[in-house]
């Protein structure tokens, strides 16, 4: 059963302009362990928009500390999460090569979806590392591994290594690599995710 957490007595202000309240909720997942979200209530009119999962933790006082801890630039950002559509799903044909050597569409689609990035973090990082770790500590194991299969911060030969890391060690990597893309150009222009950091240096 979902219980409220925290509630937040300043208002958030959406990209609109619209001020919405939020709330933060937690419940033990079926893994054992507790997962927090947001939900949003808007000023004047009572429409409520909620966040995915946004953290997971041990126990029910790692949760509340969790929740306790967000920053109005955190919840800026949730909000504009729960604001958002859910992502397109692109359907591309398939190309296979036949006998004869000539390609022949393939009768199946295939479903592409590009991970859900909840937070980037070289915009992150460009306002302190210290800021970056510790918005990357509140996120869900999901949306660690979605940051870093958005942003290709795994190798090539690393197939499963988001699957089996631990937590601390997705979030190392992250870091690791933001902080030396940083160093490498001295820029903190944004980075796109789903195109290598190598190729956009180039730009």
């Amino acid at each position: 059963m979902a219980e409220l957490l925290v509630t937040f007595t300043e208002p958030t202000r959406s990209s609109t302009g619209d001020l919405y309240y939020a709330r933060a909720f937690g419940q033990i997942a079926s893994d054992g362990l507790w997962e927090g979200w947001l939900e949003f209530t808007r000023a004047g009119d009572d429409e409520i928009a909620t966040t995915r999962r946004e953290s997971e933790q041990p126990n029910r006082a790692d949760l509340i500390y969790w929740a306790q801890g967000l920053t109005q630039t955190y919840l800026e950002g949730a909000l504009a999460r729960a604001l958002a559509p859910a992502p397109a799903v692109i359907v591309r044909s398939e190309q296979r090569e036949f006998p004869d050597g000539a390609p022949r569409p393939s009768s199946m689609g295939v479903a592409a979806v590009t991970p859900r990035v909840v937070l980037d973090p070289f915009l992150t990082y460009a306002e302190g590392e210290k800021l970056l770790h510790n918005q990357l500590h509140a996120l869900s194991r999901d949306h660690l591994q979605s940051i870093i299969e958005a942003y290709r911060f795994a190798d090539g030969d690393e197939s499963d290594w988001t699957r089996s890391a631990s937590k601390v060690a997705l979030v190392d990597r992250i870091i690791e690599r933001v902080r030396a893309r940083f160093a490498a150009t001295g820029t903190s222009r944004t980075i796109s995710p789903d195109i290598p950091a190598s190729e956009q240096a180039r730009e």
